[in-house]
């Protein structure tokens, strides 16, 4: 369970962890996100082998002690406030973004080292026009809320458009695109840009 407490329409979050998410959002988010919204356990999974690897996985368990199934749904508002915490532990609460950042690009890393990631790679790399348009059919089978669609301008060059994304979409979501072009070798940059606080877009460009 977590530390989130509903009451009525308003959601406060546990004293303990305020102080390490007050420099974000968080509290605003759990408000907006709606029930329906849910993803699978893999991300949660995901963010664990971060923290494992960063040796502070006990400290998180003394927040969140239970474990994940990789395939099943969990509610988007848990992930929510564990991302935040998770990040608060790895880069300090004054740099929680930056902590969002880091699990968004390393979780991808983590699954592209796995079996699975690296036999997708070695069917889908090094084109990032495939590799892109394979990670918004991925989400679909992921995420249940919002929707990405890509396109692609010109060569050398992609937009994902993100439509109700409720993480970060400045630090956890640049992280994981990021990390995705790392993990096929080519060196990129990605620019934010957001309408709102949960659409918005990146852009990518890359040498073609």
């Amino acid at each position: 369970m977590g530390f989130a407490v509903c009451s009525g329409a308003l959601m406060t979050l546990d004293p303990r962890i305020v102080g390490l998410v007050a420099q974000t959002d968080l509290e605003e988010r759990l408000r907006l996100v709606p029930p329906s919204a849910s993803l699978r356990g893999l991300y949660f999974k995901n963010t664990l082998a971060v923290l494992r690897s960063a040796a502070l996985l006990p400290q998180y368990q003394e927040y969140y002690p239970e474990t994940y199934s990789a395939v099943r749904f969990y509610p988007m508002a848990d992930f929510l406030e564990r991302a935040a915490v998770a990040a608060a532990l790895l880069r300090g609460p004054e740099h929680i973004h930056d902590g969002l950042r880091e699990i968004g690009r390393r979780n991808v890393l983590a699954f592209t080292e796995s079996l699975i990631g690296r036999t997708a790679l070695r069917l889908l790399a090094p084109d990032p026009v495939t590799l892109l348009r394979q990670a918004c059919a991925g989400r679909r089978q992921s995420c249940r809320y919002g929707r990405w669609e890509v396109t692609f301008p010109e060569p050398g060059m992609a937009i994902m458009h993100m439509f109700e994304e409720y993480l970060w979409i400045e630090s956890n979501v640049l992280g994981a695109a990021e990390g995705t072009m790392e993990a096929i070798g080519r060196i990129a940059t990605v620019q934010v840009e957001l309408d709102s606080k949960f659409k918005g877009r990146h852009i990518l460009r890359w040498q073609s």
